[in-house]
């Protein structure tokens, strides 16, 4: 078997467990290979140092990554096809203080055409929001589905509407949309994107995440100046997105007048019966969304607090209905 045919053995398998991410972690007789889907990871094989060294080389250099450079970090991207698999993958990589090089491959996912959801209710809900316009942020943890379900709603609109991306990097290739990569070495940060973004007039603006004051105001200014924004920003909770938007500066006045709706999410497994029941979906994971707006959100954007709303309610919902575990419960019923 050729390096190529391993790695694309490999790929392959990644890509029909649904993974997200496949992880070379270095060890001192070589390479941990691990794959992971939302929170959960499995072991995918061993490879011996000179057989992993000359896969990590062939992944990187089809990335145009430097391979002498083992130590200081690098990333890349690599679009790979053959005549069954058409895949966009983004690599990084870095040296640990032993030199030994991690390698991290994110298989970029295309907009799904079917989702599932512990409680349909909340995305029906939420997608009746897309109409107030305004400014709907996403949290959660790495992995639990923000860019996609971003993307998803999106991509319901860009029949009639104009969609912009601004990420770093994309995580989703949409053809449909103008997709817009931050460059530092190009002098294209997060704010110079922002505020070129306003001047395309796009009907949809989503950003991949809001990550300082400048970015968090540049999202409410467009919120406030029409346009429907769609953003994510790291917090806990749905109420704790409040929380770290009072700490990138935004005032309760104009959270008030730009914000429009709170989600916070995870990716959930469904139980062997439920996967089983539909053998022609692929969908093994259900969006669960806690989602604030309203006269609760406007509660909150007074008195920020850490909450989530209907969280637990729906779990045990699901959980009763058999959509999810026991376990599954006790795992998420917190967040």
């Amino acid at each position: 078997m050729t390096i190529a045919d391993e790695v694309d053995t490999l790929l392959q398998q990644a890509h029909g467990r649904g993974d997200q991410d496949i992880f070379f972690q270095g060890i001192a007789q070589g390479w941990l290979v691990f794959g992971r889907r939302g929170q959960e990871r499995h072991f995918m094989t061993q490879l011996d140092l000179s057989p992993g060294r000359a896969i990590l080389n062939y992944f990187k250099y089809q990335a145009q990554m430097d391979l002498s450079e083992q130590r200081r970090p690098q990333i890349g991207a690599w679009h790979y096809r053959t005549e069954q698999l058409e895949l966009d993958l983004r690599l990084a990589s870095v040296g640990d203080f032993r030199h030994q090089e991690t390698l991290v491959i994110r298989l970029l996912a295309q907009i799904p055409t079917k989702y599932q959801f512990i409680n349909s209710q909340r995305f029906t809900t939420l997608t009746h929001l897309l109409d107030q316009r305004g400014l709907i942020l996403f949290s959660g943890p790495t992995g639990s589905g923000k860019t996609t379900l971003m993307y998803y709603l999106a991509q319901k609109l860009a029949v009639e509407q104009t969609i912009l991306t601004i990420e770093d990097p994309p995580e989703m290739v949409a053809p449909d949309f103008i997709q817009l990569q931050v460059n530092s070495q190009a002098l294209m940060s997060y704010q110079s994107l922002l505020q070129i973004s306003l001047r395309l007039r796009p009907d949809v603006l989503i950003i991949g995440e809001i990550r300082d004051e400048l970015s968090a105001q540049m999202a409410a200014q467009a919120a406030l100046s029409g346009h429907l924004v769609l953003a994510t920003v790291h917090a806990r909770t749905s109420g704790g997105v409040i929380q770290r938007l009072h700490e990138l500066q935004l005032s309760q006045a104009t959270l008030r007048t730009c914000l429009t709706a709170c989600c916070y999410q995870r990716l959930l497994p469904l139980t062997s019966q439920q996967q089983s029941a539909d053998k022609q979906s692929p969908i093994k994971l259900a969006v669960h969304l806690d989602l604030l707006f309203g006269a609760t959100l406007a509660t909150t954007i007074a008195q920020p607090a850490q909450s989530l709303q209907n969280w637990r309610a729906d779990l045990q919902t699901a959980q009763q209905d058999g959509l999810i575990s026991s376990e599954t419960f006790q795992k998420f019923q917190y967040g």
